[in-house]
């Protein structure tokens, strides 16, 4: 008897789900049992994407996604150095054997176009990986996105200490140092150099652990004066920011100023670093790494008061790979495109260390271990940055000086 109503149970269910299948609860059920059981079967697309990599031995095709056109009008050659890169690499024999091929996906820096093209990728068997998104936004934007298809992903750029804060994501990495780590160097170079009383002008300021509050964290660990953030973005009226700076110079004792710009021109670079010396005479100007030294050369007067953290070591041991750099067309002597070619490079080194394409396996070697690359050796921390950058801060004529030094024959 027990029999029959299991057999009942079972025909009624199928009946359920054959009638429901187009249902909203029946989407629901099998949501619930993909997550449920997400750890002990594979996704499908993770399944579709080793089919594609077996069909074809000797391709692999990885995903550049971000707003190149966009950094490319700010002076960043990051498409020109990522290019760069495979073609080393595929020179060099590939990645196990395989070409590298990259597929080419511009976001425009848009939300909304953004979301589409990550669901396309996603979902695109024929992808294994993603380099991108450039800006911390767009990464936390499709964390849950690719790590929930198998993507391993490196973000090159992405620097927010917001991101994978719950390491929901073990396939995601940042070859780049933390908002944290960064802020914790510049806190200490005030510290050594005796500076004190800042302002911030800081164009993600509006959220929890963004950069400028991990700024302001790591000063009030020294205990330095930070007496307040100036918020600015894309859509800030020319001069907006000087003003703002003009008013706060009236009203409170500031005596040195970090530009934390990750948006917008540098146009108003010169303009602002001639009112603030003008009236701070023994003030100084902090710019971040997402800046370009072209443009900032643009700052005649006063350059060894103008300083900016050198993320790549402008040193002997780099002076090969920095030249090649210095004979590309365009290229502004920025630091942002050394670090997306240096990620290639680890990338591709971390897959050759692992000697498989099995995601979590090259997850596992990225975390522990140590890539060769170009521009040096390259370790993580736990957290998926970059492990105890080398962060040295030079002044705008000392920073000069070094490029002079690498570029003469």
């Amino acid at each position: 008897m027990k029999k029959k109503y299991v057999w009942l149970f079972l025909l009624l269910l199928a009946a359920a789900i054959a009638v429901g299948s187009r249902t909203e609860v029946a989407g629901f059920l099998r949501r619930n049992f993909a997550a449920t059981f997400s750890d002990v079967l594979p996704s499908e697309p993770t399944k579709l994407r080793a089919r594609y990599l077996k069909k074809h031995p000797q391709e692999l095709n990885i995903a550049v996604f971000g707003p190149w056109d966009y950094y490319a009008r700010q002076g960043f050659i990051l498409d020109k150095a990522v290019q760069l890169a495979i073609d080393e690499v595929n020179a060099a024999g590939g990645i196990l054997g395989r070409r590298v091929n990259p597929v080419w996906v511009d976001n425009g820096n848009y939300s909304a176009i953004a979301q589409e093209q990550a669901e396309k990728l996603a979902a695109d068997p024929s992808i294994f990986a993603v380099l991108g998104p450039v800006t911390s936004g767009r990464v936390l934007q499709f964390n849950s996105l690719f790590g929930d298809a198998g993507l391993p992903e490196v973000a090159p750029l992405a620097q927010s200490e917001r991101i994978n804060r719950d390491r929901t994501n073990a396939l995601l990495f940042m070859p780049i140092a933390s908002d944290l780590a960064e802020s914790r160097a510049l806190a200490a170079w005030a510290e050594r150099e005796k500076r004190n009383n800042f302002l911030i002008l800081n164009d993600d300021s509006r959220f929890p652990m963004s950069y400028g509050s991990c700024v302001e964290q790591s000063f009030y660990e020294k205990d330095l004066l930070v007496y307040g953030r100036v918020l600015f973005d894309q859509s800030s009226k020319k001069n907006y920011i000087r003003d703002q700076v003009l008013q706060y110079l009236d009203y409170f004792p500031v005596q040195n100023i970090i530009y934390l710009s990750k948006t917008g021109d540098a146009s108003d670079y010169a303009d602002l670093a001639d009112r603030v010396f003008t009236r701070l005479p023994e003030g100084t100007l902090y710019f971040n790494e997402f800046t370009t030294l072209d443009r900032l050369l643009k700052i005649r007067l006063d350059r060894n008061r103008v300083f900016v953290p050198v993320a790549i070591p402008l040193n002997e041991a780099n002076r090969a790979e920095l030249r090649k750099f210095l004979k590309m067309e365009n290229y502004e002597r920025d630091f942002l495109s050394l670090i997306a070619y240096r990620s290639v490079h680890i990338f591709a080194d971390a897959i050759r260390q692992a000697g498989t394409l099995e995601p979590g396996r090259i997850a596992e070697t990225m975390r522990t271990g140590v890539m060769q690359t170009p521009l040096g050796e390259f370790r993580f921390s736990a957290d998926g940055f970059e492990a105890d950058p080398p962060l040295e801060i030079l002044s705008l004529e000392e920073l000069e000086k070094r490029w002079r030094a690498i570029a003469a024959e």
